[in-house]
């Protein structure tokens, strides 16, 4: 049963489903769960790293003594003075820096010698990861499954796309009762010989 609230209706309405699919990381979702199932689901939320990516439209301080400094730079965080982790050209003099933290005026002084306008995204983009690590499952429960598991492995919008096929392939399996995969990984209508991808 899943009960939810409504800004329209402002109570709690309950409602039963066959299976749930849950799209959103659990870190930061306002989901609460039956006691039965809040601590395996509890262990396996992760904390999310905080990432804030800078736009800067503007002329870029060299930061090298080169001749001339490369479009984009790559770093390992072991210096304590080091307060950004990368700045690219994304070109038409517009830059991108990650860094952990929003960048202060003096630091983007220090990379730019030019500021025309700054846009700042400041979010938490993916899992804190560490190794070993155990990654959480597809299923939470039966009829129950969450699409974000995969960003425990890594956190793109092409591992999203995996994620929500195989929350597909087993949402099928579980209503159905039928394998989902085929020889080519793809579902096997049972009333044809046409195959499809979820």
């Amino acid at each position: 049963m899943v009960t939810y609230n409504t800004e329209e209706e402002g109570s709690a309405t309950s409602e039963h489903f066959d299976a749930v699919v849950i799209a959103t990381p659990l870190h930061d979702a306002d989901i609460s769960f039956s006691p039965d199932l809040q601590s395996s689901v509890s262990a396996q939320i992760k904390p999310f790293q905080r990432t804030v990516a800078t736009f800067v439209r503007g002329v870029r301080a060299p930061l090298t003594s080169a001749s001339e400094d490369p479009d984009d730079i790559l770093t390992v965080k072991t210096k304590e003075n080091l307060f950004f982790s990368s700045i690219g050209s994304k070109g038409n003099s517009v830059y991108k820096v990650f860094s952990k933290v929003p960048l202060s005026e003096d630091q983007l002084s220090r990379l730019f010698t030019t500021v025309e306008e700054v846009k700042v995204v400041d979010w938490m983009a993916y899992p804190l990861y560490s190794v070993p690590d155990t990654l959480p499952d597809f299923q939470l429960a039966p009829g129950l499954y969450y699409v974000n598991a995969i960003e425990s492995a890594a956190s793109a919008i092409e591992m999203s796309c995996v994620g929500s096929k195989n929350v597909a392939l087993l949402v099928f399996q579980f209503l159905t009762g039928e394998e989902a995969v085929g020889e080519q990984g793809l579902c096997q209508d049972s009333s044809s010989d046409v195959k499809q991808e979820l």
